[in-house]
């Protein structure tokens, strides 16, 4: 068998120097912030400050993603998800997850060129081993960031999540490919103003939390047409593939 083909990222995407732009501001203005929920975070129970885990970046290469700790020691790497209401989440979590606060620290590693502003979430090893390895390729082309179309489209994922008999099935198996694809779709056509317009519309979507109710039907529709009468989630069947 020969080499996988290779994608790279279109030649009119934003560059590494707008990522210092934004990002080296933005983590100036956000510190007082961070120290404010780092200092929650260890007054809220034992543990560490920040989770981390290890994830597959740009061409698969693993990196170490951090993020504040939401989920009592013990418990943080053991499932996929973790939707609301679940009791391994502290008190403290239940505020940063909705709000992605949590997510702050990676602001660094934008910084740190690990991560950019604007590119497909970073997952496990395990959940990009059950993706095509084409279309695996074409999504790990690209640095892995902070928001995509995906992650702003399936921003419901955790509560639509908490009402199926398997979560973490539902997740790997349907969800988490057709968030790839999504992404695929975006990043191999990006712009500078497409990111731009993308980066305005998470902090709307996160800040004001709109659309949720469209996305909890877009999200139940995509579960029902993958689940057969009696079965589970069939992986991949609505979600359609971006061709070369």
């Amino acid at each position: 068998m020969g080499h996988p083909p290779q994608w790279t990222s279109p030649p009119h995407a934003p560059s590494r120097i707008a990522d210092l732009v934004i990002a080296f501001p933005l983590a100036l203005m956000l510190v007082p912030v961070m120290a404010i929920i780092a200092l929650a975070v260890a007054l809220d129970g034992r543990g560490p400050i920040l989770y981390r885990e290890t994830r597959l970046g740009r061409d698969g290469r693993p990196f170490v993603l951090s993020k504040f700790r939401t989920l009592h020691p013990g418990h943080a790497g053991d499932s996929l998800v973790a939707p609301p209401g679940d009791p391994r989440i502290t008190r403290l979590g239940r505020f940063l997850r909705p709000s992605h606060l949590d997510e702050l620290p990676q602001l660094l590693a934008v910084l740190r060129g690990r991560m950019s502003l604007v590119g497909p979430r970073p997952a496990r090893a395990e959940l990009w081993a059950a993706v095509p390895a084409h279309l695996r390729h074409r999504a790990l082309a690209v640095r892995p960031g902070m928001t995509s179309p995906a992650s702003v489209a399936f921003l419901c994922e955790d509560a639509v999540l908490a009402g199926c008999a398997d979560p973490e099935a539902a997740y790997r198996d349907v969800v988490f490919l057709a968030k790839v694809v999504e992404d695929v779709h975006y990043f191999e056509s990006r712009t500078v103003r497409t990111d731009a317009s993308l980066l305005l519309r998470t902090l709307f979507r996160v800040g004001l939390r709109t659309r949720r109710e469209r996305c909890r039907q877009r999200l139940g529709r995509l579960l029902q047409a993958t689940r057969p009468a009696g079965g589970r989630a069939v992986p991949g069947r609505r979600a359609k593939e971006p061709t070369a």
